[in-house]
């Protein structure tokens, strides 16, 4: 009996020391996803979190954008941020070094803002070069409609003056360009 509760005290012993030490370098993240257009719906997209390419933590936004994590960080982390919902593309929306704090407020443009370089070529927002950069375009697969035509006879119509019109193409993609580099969209 006295070696069962030994061994149960020191099992506490070392879970009560664990979750000090895990405790430290504990990250809260408060963010909020800023759409550029109003037709972006930005709720129950996932939100991710890497580093050295292993995902820390993953949450889904609701339904006005916003999103709490919480992952543990080790010092000189690159922290980025990617989300995932948006068509078929995981957009990348920002990477933070060396998180100081234990909570963070973020918000996050969709879709990302970028810069230029002096000779107006896009950056990369993780490797700030522009070399390996490329813009992403998107096919436009809207069908044609048919206007004008008149219904003559049941099932009958007069297509005379029928004119082809192609239907407005909004892209549900939001990233516009890609790194190959960094193997990103942004």
């Amino acid at each position: 009996m006295k070696i069962l509760i030994k061994l149960i005290s020191s099992i506490l012993v070392a879970l009560i020391l664990l979750s000090f030490t895990c405790g430290q370098n504990s990250v809260e993240i408060f963010g909020k996803l800023k759409p550029k257009k109003s037709e972006i719906n930005v709720s129950r997209l996932r939100i991710l979190v890497k580093t050295n390419n292993l995902i820390l933590a993953e949450t889904i936004t609701d339904t006005f954008g916003k999103f709490k994590l919480k992952f543990i960080s080790k010092t000189n982390d690159k922290i980025d941020f990617y989300c995932i919902g948006i068509g078929s593309d995981t957009i990348f929306l920002k990477r933070i070094v060396n998180i100081q704090t234990d909570s963070l407020n973020l918000a996050f443009s969709l879709p990302v803002k970028y810069k230029l370089n002096l000779k107006g070529k896009v950056i990369c927002p993780i490797c700030k070069k522009a070399d390996k950069v490329f813009k992403i375009i998107y096919i436009n697969t809207n069908p044609y409609i048919g206007v004008g035509a008149k219904e003559i006879d049941n099932g009958v119509y007069d297509m005379s003056n029928v004119k082809l019109k192609q239907e407005k193409y909004t892209p549900i993609e939001l990233s516009r360009y890609s790194c190959q580099r960094d193997s990103i969209k942004f």
